[in-house]
This record gives C-alpha cells, structure tokens and sequence, in this order.
C-alpha cells in the first residue's frame, strides 16, 4: 500500500494533512491542519484489525480516508486543550 498515494488520490482539502500509523488495536489515521504546530484543528479514525479482515485493508483503507476527507471539507473540529484529538472509530461486525 502506497499510503502517499491514496492520500494524494483522495484529493484532501489544500492544508490538511494525514497520517497513519499502526496501534495495538488497528491503524489511527489523523487529519490535521498543515502548518500548525501543534494542530489546533484535528480529527482521527481509529480503523480496527477485526474490520480489516472482515472487508480487506484496501476498501477499508479507501473508507477511512473518504470519511476523513469529508470532515475535512466541513471543517476539522478543534484539538483538546491536552492535544487530545475526537476520534471515530471503523469496527468490523
């Protein structure tokens, strides 16, 4: 997976930027606003190890960042006074 890729295909908003990185329970993405350090405007998607073997990394991965894509559009909700970014989370059934 060419995460680069994806993200750049998934045509974000100019000023945000998104990550990944893998966690005990699945991989986090975060969408923030470039530039600011540390973001003041944020959010995350926690997408689950059971929901990427239920239905493939690659359409999971898709998902992820077409939801992140969309809050981005409306407006990423503010980061936490203690860095805590809101998080959603993609769980399999």
């Amino acid at each position: 997976m060419d995460f680069a890729k994806q993200v750049e295909l998934a045509g974000f908003p100019a000023g945000v930027a998104v990550t990944v990185r893998e966690m005990p329970g699945g991989l986090l993405f975060r969408a923030a606003r470039a530039g600011e350090e540390p973001p003041q405007r944020g959010l995350e998607l926690l997408l689950t190890q059971d929901a990427v073997r239920m239905y493939g990394e690659g359409p999971t991965v898709a998902l992820a960042l077409e939801r992140l894509k969309k809050v981005s559009e409306a407006g990423l909700p503010a980061v936490q006074a203690d860095g805590t970014y809101q998080r959603a989370v993609f769980v399999g059934d």
